[in-house]
């Protein structure tokens, strides 16, 4: 029998309101180290969501306002999906993948927000109930979305926009794995200036810093950073031929959306992220068929 949500889930969860700024959600996010949180209305029950992908697409389009000027209930997805806190890790699971969304509020008979479970929260019932049961082989993703250090971040963003996972595995010239960008490395980026548009953007400017053994130094900062600037360097792998479950428990307790998978000369050759975990579960040998 599968596990219970109430066993997997976050509570309490961080919840916010439709009028908070998404500044204060930002600072959440950062602080929390959380990627979705939860609006709600005066009588605790979910009336939003809103997720980091959300707040990189606000600094993507480069809008007018700041992030303390943009209001919750301006970006929130409304009326989110919820389930019970009864239903089965499985359905959850199903859910999420069906739907194509990172985690869903978890609420008592009466509709009130009691808890969280996300995509991580089914990554780690993954790795404690199938071991043994796939190899990384059987389940990870093969078309993986790849970059060199040098591209830009807006062709970064690009290809993360395209990803099922929103996920860039940054290669050297031998398509080994140097780096990993995720949505949540661009949403989380302290914005230099969100509001400024045109060539203006892209120009670099220059601060001196104090004497140093008697010179000056000069630092150079970019508002548009490369891949190399944001990337998280020498990334977590997984071997083709491990047992699936335990490259899952390493995701988990590194806190970590993907594996690069990489063959026995360390070349790429997949991604394993949390939607191929919750399309075992979900699926099991349907899946397997469509790998």
């Amino acid at each position: 029998m599968s596990a219970r949500i109430s066993t997997y889930m976050n509570s309490p969860v961080y919840a916010v309101k439709p009028q908070d700024t998404l500044s204060y959600v930002r600072n959440i996010m950062l602080s929390r180290n959380v990627s979705r949180i939860v609006v709600v209305d005066d009588n605790g029950r979910p009336v939003g969501v809103v997720t980091v992908s959300d707040i990189a697409d606000i600094i993507a389009r480069r809008v007018e306002n700041t992030l303390d000027e943009i209001l919750v209930r301006d970006v929130m997805t409304k009326n989110p999906i919820v389930i019970e806190e009864n239903n089965t890790i499985k359905k959850a699971a199903y859910i999420l993948l069906k739907n194509k969304i990172g985690g869903l509020p978890v609420v008592d008979k009466e509709g009130r927000l009691t808890g969280i479970i996300t995509r991580t929260d089914i990554a780690k019932a993954f790795s404690e109930r199938y071991k043994g049961v796939y190899t990384v082989e059987d389940i990870a993703r093969r078309e993986v979305s790849t970059a060199r250090r040098s591209h830009s971040i807006s062709y970064i963003v690009k290809l993360i926009n395209a990803d099922p996972s929103g996920k860039v595995v940054i290669v050297d010239e031998n398509m080994k794995p140097v780096g990993v960008v995720a949505k949540r490395d661009i949403a989380l980026l302290e914005p230099l200036m969100i509001a400024r548009k045109g060539k203006e953007a892209y120009r670099k400017y220059k601060t001196e810093t104090p004497k140093i053994e008697g010179r000056t130094v000069t630092a150079r900062a970019y508002i548009i950073p490369t891949a190399e600037d944001v990337m998280t360097p020498n990334p977590i792998t997984a071997y083709l031929r491990e047992d699936a479950a335990e490259a899952v428990s390493r995701m988990v307790s590194n806190s970590i959306g993907c594996l690069p998978v990489i063959d026995d000369n360390r070349v790429l050759r997949g991604i394993l992220t949390k939607i191929e975990v919750l399309a075992a579960l979900a699926l099991g040998k349907k899946f397997l068929k469509h790998v």
